[in-house]
């Protein structure tokens, strides 16, 4: 999708721009398009946090429509932790205007969970395991 992320302090912030593969309406993005960016966006944020976790729930609501052809900007944050549940929240932005919010439950899990589809894991992740805390609030 040309998603590229970086960290900044507490968030983890993006760029994309939605071009004609992504249109549902004409001209606009496509809310699942919008959705699958934000899920991407929080799920990218679990390897700044150092937690393997999988989305249990994921709550988009959209404010303004994406409209194709334009640079937009994305944010991630963790908002907190209660035991296996991390709670996290990001938005996708048109400069100012928001144009939709995400708030997500992810579960953590041991990374030997992610080798259930009979993939190997990637270099490194062996040694991935769920941070002690990675909630900045907690």
């Amino acid at each position: 999708m040309g998603l590229r992320l970086r960290v900044d302090g507490d968030l983890l912030r993006g760029t994309i721009t939605f071009d004609r593969r992504h249109e549902g309406a004409p001209g606009i993005v496509h809310g699942g398009a919008v959705a699958t960016v934000l899920d991407d966006s929080l799920g990218s944020l679990l390897i700044v946090l150092g937690t393997p976790a999988v989305t249990a729930n994921l709550n988009v609501s959209f404010r303004a429509p994406a409209l194709l052809e334009r640079p937009m900007q994305i944010e991630a944050w963790a908002v907190g932790r209660d035991g296996r549940k991390l709670h996290l929240h990001g938005r996708l932005l048109d400069n100012e205007t928001v144009i939709a919010e995400a708030q997500a439950l992810f579960l953590i899990v041991d990374v030997t969970h992610f080798e259930s589809g009979g993939h190997a894991l990637l270099p490194g992740w062996e040694d991935w395991s769920p941070a002690s805390d990675p909630s900045p609030d907690a």
